[in-house]
């Protein structure tokens, strides 16, 4: 009776045990971990191109939750920007992961499991960190630890062993380095970090790559960029690094963040030093160095838009607006615009687009509220120094002490600029459009025999050359014979 039970037991184990036998991780699933401070978190608005085209075979782990698109800790999903947290911007693993697979064979897949905190210093990122020290940070700060229930290092490890389930790490992306400028131990420190990773993850020591990104550069008005003589130096303390050059790449105008294009061009720099590793010395890259189009848009039939005669310069503050030139000068720490006593319903329209005459010099940012209340908090967009805001509506967020949620664009109170105070805003316009304005599809980048006179015109009807073969253009938008052409460079 005895022999009929045990066998019994062993036919019921052996049914289920197939089922129970974990895959083995995919050898063809390429992971990189990615840490750092506010370059890797991403700290330039994603634009509409950049959501766009994003390969299947491009994933990124989530390390913190989403609402919107809603996504899990610990759970795979195509990159789609952002992808480090909610409301957060465009970072280098962008285009590092799309120029990944765009060089490997088809059947290999690439993952990224990101984990970065706006002004941390490299100790933040340790494994030893101590969060009772958090009391000291900035409210901001500790709001961003938050989200790595104040243990960044023990998240990392924690997504990536659950990475390590269905692939294999081959590498680390890390920039950081503004809080840490002129440190001397820096190169240690990354060292310390480098070796706990692959130690707790149960990697062979120096066995794979960590590629380190150079910050902004002293020649591009980087504040830091002294910072980039000690980065260079962390492959003598640490064999396996590589160092990636942040050189001709521009910022934003605060002397830290890259602008969207320095963005996109050091992610294709990072994929480019990691794909050499494997003997791909001459890859094809995702995105050119070249000065990216900026468009000029104008609005069409169908969009709304919104009416100068209609603009209160002084919801905050004691402005002054020149209707007929669309100059507004805020008061101190003033936001002027449009209220709407009955809510402006906008959720028909995909695009909210502000353009500027001028480039922002007062540090101007577009807001848009939900709410009734100014005080209450909104929709922000930075123009960085430039003229031209391409918000997708239906991707609209605003930060809230409860966490970060979606604005609901189906309910509009007020639409304006908040400025310093200190130099004018010179608005063209504003207006809402299911138009992309980056989508050139259907414009050609040189002109088929222009008719007529053969001279050339920008987009405001203004001619700017006799002819398209004398022509010497800036990149932009043109018309000649009555067709619109590309310049890109």
């Amino acid at each position: 009776m005895k022999l009929i039970k045990i066998l019994v037991a062993l036919m019921a184990t052996m049914a289920v045990a197939p089922s129970q036998v974990k895959a083995a991780p995919d050898p063809d699933f390429h992971i990189y971990l990615c840490i750092g401070q506010s370059n890797m978190e991403g700290n330039a608005s994603v634009e509409p191109l950049d959501r766009q085209n994003v390969p299947e075979r491009f994933k990124v782990m989530a390390t913190s939750n989403f609402s919107n698109p809603a996504r899990r800790i610990g759970e795979w999903y195509v990159a789609v920007p952002p992808l480090v947290r909610e409301n957060t911007g465009l970072t280098p693993m962008d285009y590092f992961g799309r120029t990944m697979v765009g060089n490997l064979p088809e059947n290999v897949k690439v993952g990224v499991v990101p984990v970065a905190i706006g002004g941390c210093r490299i100790e933040h990122l340790d494994k030893d960190f101590d969060p009772a020290t958090l009391d000291k940070e900035a409210d901001w700060f500790r709001n961003y630890m938050k989200e790595y229930d104040n243990r960044p290092y023990a998240r990392l490890i924690e997504c990536a062993k659950k990475a390590q389930q269905e692939g294999v790490i081959k590498g680390i992306l890390l920039h950081q380095g503004e809080s840490n400028n002129g440190d001397a131990q820096w190169c240690a420190k990354v060292k310390k970090v480098y070796d706990d990773i692959l130690s707790d993850l149960g990697l062979e020591p120096g066995s794979i790559p960590l590629l380190a990104g150079e910050v902004v550069a002293s020649s591009e008005g980087g504040v830091c960029g002294g910072m980039n003589a000690i980065i260079r130096q962390l492959p003598k303390t640490l064999p396996a690094a590589k160092v990636v050059t942040s050189a001709n790449l521009a910022q934003k105008g605060d002397g830290l963040h890259f602008t969207a294009h320095a963005y996109r061009v050091l992610g294709c720099r990072y994929a480019t030093e990691m794909l050499a590793t494997m003997g791909i010395t001459d890859p094809d890259v995702s995105y050119s160095e070249d000065i990216p189009f900026v468009p000029v848009p104008e609005p069409s039939e169908g969009d709304y838009v919104l009416d100068f005669k209609y603009f209160s310069p002084k919801i905050w503050a004691d402005g002054s607006f020149d209707e007929a030139t669309g100059k507004f000068q805020a008061g101190q720490w003033g936001f002027g615009g449009w209220e709407f006593d009955t809510p402006l319903d906008l959720s028909g329209y995909k695009y909210l687009v502000a353009e500027l005459k001028e480039d922002d010099k007062d540090n101007a940012e577009l807001r848009v509220f939900d709410t009734a209340s100014y005080w209450e908090k909104s929709y922000e967009g930075k123009f960085n120094g430039g003229k031209l805001i391409v918000a997708e509506l239906h991707g609209m967020m605003k930060n809230l002490e409860t966490g970060i949620v979606a604005l609901n664009t189906s309910e509009i109170y007020r639409i304006g600029f908040w400025g310093h105070g200190k130099n004018p805003i010179h608005i063209k316009h504003v207006y809402a459009t299911n138009k992309n304005p980056y989508d050139i599809s259907g414009i050609q980048e040189t002109p088929d025999q222009p008719e007529h006179d053969g001279c050339v015109y920008d987009l405001m009807g203004c001619k700017v050359a006799e002819s398209v073969a004398t022509a010497e253009l800036s990149p932009g938008l043109y018309v000649a014979g009555g067709k619109k052409f590309i310049v890109k460079h």
